[in-house]
């Protein structure tokens, strides 16, 4: 055998078993993936829900804000249905995110055991910030 046609072979098994590899691993369960769920839908998962990477979309519960130094405890509801947040993330706290605003919240994490979603990352928006004030005459 030539050298170019060892070389090519090489490549092609190389190649060959890198596409094997990620396909494995993208085979392999809540590795990477992060489902996007409501408050009542992790409800409703019931167990699984603990073995899943999440996405929790809800409204804040006024009044749940509780900060410890560094921690940060909080409520999300949808209709009925609440979930604990207990945020462990490092990143910064969106200037919306407090006890008076009315504030869509979205958490990425996992669900404990003791029943509370351990947030690594917050999102809030304040609808109301950004709609059009149309009391206001335009001039």
């Amino acid at each position: 055998m030539n050298k170019n046609k060892l070389k090519f072979v090489i490549g092609s098994v190389v190649i060959i078993l890198a596409v094997i590899l990620l396909a494995v691993q993208g085979m392999e369960e809540d590795t990477t993936m992060s489902y996007s769920k409501s408050v009542s839908e992790v409800h409703m998962l019931g167990e699984r829900a603990k073995s899943l990477t999440l996405k929790v979309n809800g409204d804040l519960k006024k009044g749940s804000i509780v900060r410890n130094n560094l921690d940060l405890d909080f409520t999300i509801v949808e209709g009925n249905s609440e979930l604990e947040i207990h945020y462990i993330g490092k990143d910064p706290i969106p200037d919306t995110f407090n006890n008076e605003m009315d504030a869509e919240v979205i958490v990425s994490g996992k669900l404990k055991d003791d029943g509370i979603f351990h947030a690594e990352r917050i999102q809030a928006k304040c609808a109301s910030k950004y709609e059009a004030d149309y009391t206001s005459p335009e001039v």
